[in-house]
């Protein structure tokens, strides 16, 4: 097959620059190794200026694909890995980090697998650790604690947020001490305040508004549509409003307080017991 014009100058250039890069990483290895080097070219890892196990304090460009031990400062292209911690800021289309993020990600898949302090944004975000900042994308999945905000359709948070979930669907694995904002938002542990279609708490709850409320435990209230709590101390006020132990007051069309003392467990408008 013979080579057109353009694709034999398109490839003597990209020889030409895996040759350069050869030159002086021959020239790098054999010279006194450092903790760290200001500047990093990467083709396709491992034909770069620095071995992998080599770390960047400066400025990191990989055109196709690079790797390196650890890196502060600015990481540029396609491919970024990471195999230790990343410090600065870090922008490609697939970001990979092995050990901890300080600084700001920013690219169509991030991932992490310890800790993140700063901020990371792409289309699917991974974190292996906690995240302490802000997390937007498409897809949040933190198997940790949340400290911060997630922005996205989908959060997933494995341990406890402090902070702010907003998305179509918002998980918690664990307490939610701040609030969760979507269509469907569930927290495994207590949580301050819910606001979506449909919530649920399955410990406790202070404030839920939404079409549908479950809680196990309310300490606070439940508005709008249909609220369900096995133990109630507050304000349920909706369509239907459903608990076995009432300790407050039930104001709806249905009223129900299965676990009251009293024949008049069932009522219309309102029902109350203190």
């Amino acid at each position: 097959m013979v080579m057109k014009g353009k694709e034999m100058k398109r490839y003597s250039i990209l020889l030409c620059l895996a040759c350069v890069i050869g030159l002086v990483s021959s020239a790098v290895a054999q010279a006194p190794q450092s903790k760290a080097y200001p500047f990093q070219l990467s083709l396709v890892s491992p034909v770069a200026i620095l071995s992998d196990s080599s770390s960047v304090n400066g400025l990191r460009i990989n055109l196709i694909y690079g790797a390196n031990e650890n890196m502060t400062g600015v990481d540029l292209g396609l491919v970024n890995q990471v195999n230790k911690d990343q410090k600065g800021l870090q922008f490609g289309v697939i970001n990979l980090v092995g050990g901890n993020v300080t600084g700001e990600q920013l690219g169509g898949i991030n991932f992490v697998a310890g800790n993140v302090s700063g901020g990371t944004i792409s289309f699917i975000n991974l974190v292996g650790g906690n995240v302490s900042g802000v997390e937007a994308g498409l897809i949040n999945l933190t198997s940790g604690n949340l400290s911060g905000y997630d922005y996205s359709l989908l959060n997933m948070v494995g341990g406890n947020v402090a902070g702010l979930e907003v998305g179509l669907i918002n998980l918690a694995g664990g307490t939610v001490a701040g609030g969760q904002v979507g269509a469907i938002n569930v927290a495994s542990g207590a949580v301050d305040a819910q606001f979506s279609l449909v919530n649920v708490g399955l410990a406790d709850a202070c404030w839920q508004t939404g079409l549908i409320n479950w809680a196990d435990k309310l300490d606070g209230a439940q508005w709008i549509g249909i609220n369900v709590a096995n133990e109630v101390k507050g304000l349920q006020l909706g369509v239907i409003n459903y608990t076995v132990k009432l300790d407050g007051l039930q104001i709806g069309v249905i009223n129900i307080a299965w676990g009251k003392d009293s024949i008049w467990k069932v009522l219309p408008i309102v029902n109350a017991n203190w």
